[in-house]
């Protein structure tokens, strides 16, 4: 079965780190572009591409922060991507990827495009056929990190219809609200990731600690200045 060989070596790519990953996708997308060349029909060659893209989006990944330090990381990054832009050019992981790596290396104009096509190719999207929520929430954190606060917040609020016990989205998005210096919704988003937080069970130490400290900055600074566009009655 080619099919569960290339999925067997990019799991392993997903399970292993540094250069034992790259080797694990490399013979899985390898193992992919035999199967596309036999491919039934353009449906079944579409679905070979898209895992194609994926694994070019996580073999950058891994360039990019395992084996950043390694000679000629940045030119195998814009291969990589270039290859999955080949394979998927309408890929939402793929857009959202270039613009994280655009941004590493401080094009910001660039990451923006990149990102904001990354959210056009998305809202097309019916739920089912869009990336995984960890690839959205990405993409709201780039657009944090590119101060496009507006954009941000909508597109975090539309995961919140998707999954509102999800704390990172409430964290990011009263991380929005404080750089808007908004203080009332800011309070309310992190109440509620807290309340999420509360009545999940969920014990992350370190997203708590990143929580009290928002908390406690949103606290100091609505004590210290009017809001900026809401009156905090």
């Amino acid at each position: 079965q080619p099919t569960l060989n290339a999925a067997k070596y990019m799991n392993l790519g997903q399970l292993t780190a540094g250069p034992d990953a790259v080797r694990n996708y490399e013979t899985g997308i390898a193992m992919l572009h035999k199967e596309l060349e036999g491919a039934e029909d353009e449906e079944a060659a579409m679905g070979i591409r898209r895992r194609l893209a994926s694994g070019y989006v996580s073999m950058t990944e891994i360039h990019m922060t395992d084996l950043c330090d390694e000679e000629g990381a940045e030119q195998r990054c814009e291969e990589l991507l270039g290859l999955a832009a080949q394979a998927d050019p309408q890929s939402v992981e793929v857009w959202s990827q270039m613009a994280s790596f655009k941004l590493c290396q401080c094009d910001n104009a660039q990451a923006k495009k990149h990102a904001y096509k990354a959210v056009s190719l998305c809202n097309k999207l019916e739920e089912a056929a869009k990336p995984s929520l960890l690839c959205r929430v990405g993409i709201v954190k780039l657009l944090i990190e590119l101060e496009q606060l507006d954009e941000a917040e909508e597109f975090g609020r539309e995961l919140l219809a998707v999954d509102d016990q999800h704390i990172e989205i409430w964290y990011l998005l009263a991380l929005i609200n404080y750089h808007q210096k908004l203080w009332v919704p800011a309070r309310e988003c992190i109440q509620a990731a807290e309340k999420v937080m509360e009545t999940e069970g969920v014990e992350d130490e370190e997203q708590a600690i990143k929580m009290e400290e928002l908390s406690e900055l949103i606290e100091k600074e609505a004590a210290e200045g009017p809001e900026d566009m809401e009156e905090d009655d």
